[in-house]
């Protein structure tokens, strides 16, 4: 067999033997994408999902301080006795350290490029409930005498404003989150310092 005769017989196959192997090809090609997609949409939705828990836990520290309020408030509260002092101190200090733990959630899960509005946010939030520690520890009640209180209102809008904030982020944000190690640095490092405090 010659190589004309070769050339004659693979000639008519070969559009078929292209459309074979590149076909496959493409159905590869096409299979890798689809599962990238499909892996990038699960990881979105695992995401949203765990930020949709933090702002749950927000809302839960909102009703534990509210009611921590209610108590080192009430007339049947007798903020002289020590154990009642220590029972609340104790309450307190555990509501301000899971605070601070979300606060680093949102510093590290919910900064998406320059968040210049969220740190003073988050460090009227952290200042807001040390008040509460402070002032229990000290045997004195809460001095949230009015809803007007500057005080109580900056207790409700720090908590308001940071639930606003991480729906919002949720929300308005399609894509993975970008982590970006500097810019929450730099966030954390101005929450947690004492310059929101009063």
């Amino acid at each position: 067999m010659t190589i004309d005769n070769i050339t004659q017989i693979l000639t008519p196959l070969l559009p078929a033997l292209l459309v074979i192997f590149g076909g496959q090809w493409i159905l590869n090609r096409y299979e890798i994408r689809r599962k990238a997609k499909e892996q990038e949409v699960g990881l979105v939705s695992s995401i949203r999902e765990q930020q949709y828990e933090a702002v749950e836990s927000l809302y839960r520290l909102f009703a534990k301080f509210m009611g921590l309020y209610r108590a080192v408030n009430s007339p049947n509260t007798d903020m002289s006795d020590p154990d009642t002092q220590r029972n609340l101190l104790t309450q307190a200090i555990e509501a301000e350290s899971e605070l601070d733990a979300l606060i680093l959630r949102v510093g590290c899960e919910f900064v998406q490029g320059p968040m210049t509005e969220l740190e003073p946010l988050l460090g009227n939030l952290r200042q807001s409930v040390q008040l509460w520690r402070e002032t229990i520890q000290v045997g004195k009640r809460l001095p949230f005498t009015y809803s007007g209180q500057k005080d109580y209102v900056r207790f409700k809008e720090a908590f308001a404003g940071t639930a606003a904030f991480m729906v919002h982020q949720i929300h308005n944000r399609l894509e993975p989150p970008t982590m970006r190690m500097e810019e929450s640095k730099s966030l954390l490092l101005g929450t947690f310092s004492n310059k929101y405090e009063w």
